[in-house]
């Protein structure tokens, strides 16, 4: 058999480096580290920093809520620790990712440059676990969370330890005391995305009134509560209520940039968040008007199928829902103690949000 010189494959270590970047970015943290032993070219691709620049944990994600992935997290934020480090300028961490004191220490003292944070649950997280984090993020920019987490204690150490934070994205809803709260301690605020948010006018009028650098608000498929004790309603809804129009004069204005939905009824978010239909799985919390808080579509999954599905079902069984809701809301009512603020559906299953604010309160008396 004639043997000619350099016919043979190169196989995979013969790869360019900008193909082998490409792949390792398609990699968790843990595979990235795994991926390394394979030959000296894919090192070298997995210790280049461009590779570290953005850890998108959501890929992690478990098929169901109550996996317990808290061990899984911790080897890739350690993984992230070792091989990225001062590279790492944003993390993207998944609902379903079980979120504790812990994770938030390793990123906090892993990623000293970290710019953007992206935690769209961390009611597990302590109300120390959360200050620590913060006061070891000096350089961050840019935070999304969910909103009924969010303590006093919180927001007084991103103002003191934050200097560069302009960037806030709030999932859930967005209460009239975090609103007070935000604009006392966050006044530098540039963009504010309510995207999906229950809130009140009268949160939106203090952001307002107080937030003289914000440029950018977006209040698509927000739902508005015009008083204490009213029902919430769809933003352009309460637009047309003599308070909401001054509110909507206002943010149209002085803000450059303003979203909100004024076609509601036709609107498939607003629908959605009215019959409380909205949940993680639909990809509400990671899409975003704003460009810089965007993140495109989910890590390993097509959301725009998913959506099609869910809207399928949503026209088969719209009749049926809505008289579920009737009978869910009376026997609401009538229990007495039902917090709608604290309540969304996720993942099928109902979950009541604690919110520490009352606590927060105490602590700071003392």
């Amino acid at each position: 058999m004639t043997h000619i010189i350099g016919s043979e494959p190169k196989g995979w270590g013969g790869l360019s480096m900008d193909i082998l970047l490409e792949i390792v970015k398609e990699l968790n943290p843990i595979d990235r580290g795994a991926v390394g032993r394979v030959c000296h070219s894919w090192r070298k691709a997995c210790r280049d920093s461009s590779v570290w620049r953005m850890v998108d944990l959501r890929s992690l994600r478990p098929n169901s809520v109550w996996v317990d992935t808290s061990l899984r997290l911790s080897q890739a934020l350690r993984s992230t620790q070792i091989h990225g480090h001062v590279n790492v300028r944003c993390i993207i961490l998944h609902p379903h990712l079980h979120v504790k004191d812990e994770h938030l220490d390793l990123i906090a003292r892993g990623c000293p440059r970290l710019k953007r944070l992206v935690v769209p649950r961390w009611e597990v997280v302590s109300k120390n676990g959360m200050c620590n984090a913060m006061k070891n993020c000096r350089d961050l920019e840019s935070m999304t969370v969910p909103g009924n987490t969010c303590s006093l204690r919180l927001m007084k150490t991103m103002s003191v330890s934050c200097k560069s934070f302009s960037e806030l994205k709030i999932i859930g809803r967005f209460p009239r005391r975090f609103g007070m709260t935000a604009a006392m301690y966050l006044p530098g605020l540039k963009v504010l995305s309510l995207r999906c948010c229950r809130t009140s006018m009268v949160a939106i009028e203090m952001i307002l009134g107080s937030m003289d650098h914000l440029e950018v608000l977006n209040l698509s498929h927000a739902l508005v509560q015009l008083e204490v004790g009213s029902e919430v309603m769809p933003l352009a809804k309460g637009f047309e209520e003599m308070a909401g129009n001054f509110v909507l004069e206002k943010a149209s204005s002085m803000l450059s940039s303003f979203w909100y939905c004024e076609n509601y009824a036709s609107c498939g978010g607003c629908r959605r968040m009215t019959d409380g239909r909205l949940r993680h799985e639909n990809g509400f919390w990671w899409h975003d008007e704003v460009v810089s808080l965007n993140l495109g579509k989910e890590a390993h999954g097509d959301e725009e199928e998913e959506e099609e599905e869910d809207e399928k079902e949503e026209g088969e069984d719209e009749d049926e829902d809505d008289d579920d809701d009737d009978d869910d809301d009376d026997q609401d009512d009538d229990d007495g103690n039902f917090d709608d603020d604290n309540y969304f559906d996720y993942d099928d299953q109902d979950y009541y949000y604690y919110d520490d604010d009352d606590d927060d309160d105490d602590d700071d008396d003392t």
